[in-house]
This record gives C-alpha cells, sequence and structure tokens, in this order.
C-alpha cells in the first residue's frame, strides 16, 4: 500500500504545483501599487500637522495623479451683507458632501504637456473642479457658483485645500514617491488615498488606500466624552466656566 501511496502523493504534488503555476499565470498582473508610510494619524494635544510618504510603483511608469480626500461633511457658507450700518448674515447655500480635507499631487510630465486642466476638469478631479452637492434647490446657478468658490478659498486659506497640485517623483523604474502635508487644523475621520494612471489623457483608479485621522490621549477622551454625553458635557463646562470665575475673583481680591 505504501509503495502505491508514495507515487499518488507525488502525482498529486506534481499537479497542485502546476495549478498554482497556470494560476499565477492567468491572474492579471497589477500595474500600479501604492502605499503610506503611516495608515494613521493620532491628533494630541501638542500636534502641529505632519508629512506622509506615499509611495508606490507604477509598471507603466507614465503620468500619475494622487487625490487624498477627507471625511464629508456639511458646511454653511454664508455671505454678509450691510443693513443699517451693521454686518449681518443674509444669503446661505449648504454643501451637504463637502470634503473636510482635499490634496492633489501629480508627475511633472502632465505639467509640461500643458495638458493637466483639461485631464482635471474632464475627470472631475482637482480643487477647481471639486463637485460640491449643495442642498439649497432655489439658489440660482451663478449664486452657488459664488458660495462654491467662497468655500474653496477658506478651506485654502486653513491649508485644508490644495490651490495648486503637489509633486510627485517618478524614476524610470517605475518607482514613484510624494510627500502629502496634513496641517493643524485636520480633521478626524476616515479618509481615501487614490492613485490614478493617465491613460489616453483619461486618469483610470489604480490603487486606493485607506488612512485614519483620529484624537489620542486627554484630547481624545474630552472629544469622546462631549459628543457621546453633550448634556452632561455642557453641564461640567459651565461648572468649570463659574469655578474659573470664583478663582479668579477671589485672588484678584486678595
Amino acid at each position: 500500500m505504501n509503495r502505491i501511496a508514495r507515487p499518488l502523493q507525488a502525482l498529486a504534488a506534481v499537479l497542485a504545483g502546476l495549478a498554482a503555476v497556470l494560476t499565477a499565470n492567468l491572474a492579471p498582473a497589477r500595474e500600479i501599487a501604492a502605499d503610506l508610510s503611516s495608515h494613521q494619524i493620532q491628533i494630541t494635544a501638542g500636534f502641529d500637522g505632519a508629512e506622509l510618504l506615499l509611495f508606490g510603483h507604477d509598471a507603466r511608469a507614465g503620468s500619475v495623479i494622487v487625490i487624498v480626500r477627507g471625511p464629508p461633511k456639511a458646511v454653511s457658507v454664508r455671505q454678509k451683507e450691510r443693513v443699517a450700518g451693521i454686518w449681518m448674515n443674509q444669503s446661505a447655500v449648504t454643501f451637504s458632501q463637502a470634503p473636510g480635507f482635499y490634496y492633489v499631487a501629480v508627475t511633472d510630465d502632465l505639467r509640461k504637456d500643458g495638458t493637466l486642466e483639461a485631464i482635471m476638469s474632464g475627470a472631475g478631479l482637482g480643487t477647481r473642479y471639486l463637485g460640491l452637492r449643495q442642498d439649497n434647490n432655489a439658489a440660482d446657478s451663478k449664486q452657488i457658483e459664488a458660495f462654491r468658490s467662497a468655500l474653496i478659498e477658506i478651506m485654502a486659506r486653513s491649508a485644508l485645500y490644495a490651490r495648486e497640485p503637489g509633486a510627485i517623483t517618478m524614476r524610470p523604474d517605475g518607482l514613484f514617491r510624494t510627500t502629502v502635508p496634513f496641517p493643524s487644523t485636520t480633521p478626524v475621520g476616515a479618509y481615501t488615498v487614490t492613485v490614478y494612471h493617465v491613460e489616453g489623457g483619461t486618469p483610470v483608479a489604480g490603487a486606493t488606500t485607506p488612512l485614519l485621522v483620529n484624537k489620542a490621549g486627554f484630547g481624545a477622551w474630552l472629544y469622546d466624552f462631549a459628543h457621546d454625553e453633550p448634556a452632561l458635557y455642557g453641564v461640567v463646562a459651565i461648572l468649570v466656566a463659574l469655578g474659573a470665575g470664583w478663582f479668579g475673583g477671589w485672588a484678584f481680591r486678595r
């Protein structure tokens, strides 16, 4: 029995190896891959910003675009007008899905070709062509565009939106890298990092990697407490304010 079983086991191992080789050859090659130096940013009390390294490989060693998109949130933009000598908020537009962070980086060849604007506008990528959905159906298109531009400018001033695309270094062998800057005002939440390969003037998503930004330390505990127990947090905040005022008055009298 052993003399028969051993040849059968060897034959089975050979067949399994051949199947693995054929499967590997039939599997489509991954043309682009990317990763981050870290998939998590922790915001502490002394957080003053961070930089992450994005690196990867493009089998074609061609044009590449990187988009880093932060968690979406509802943002209201209000226009102030002078009424009876007093500046007051008048008309407003709310954008329900505005990303809290938006960064773009491109390879140098896209800048040299002069086709970057056409590529970005056609694909709806980049800060200038960022699609923002508004809740105010009554507002006309010109008013919405004005509020949209105002929102982008406000976010750009806070370094949350990129005014101009960052640079991606691409080597002849297809290895590429870029750094993504995050300001001290970086919002918490789940981020998406997408690498596009530009083919025939059209960006095609090639790789996506996640990124998580969260609070750590006492700041994280305070943040969770304020969101989980808002009523109790308000009471504690009032008591702390009253205690600080009483202590300040007592110290001043002394």
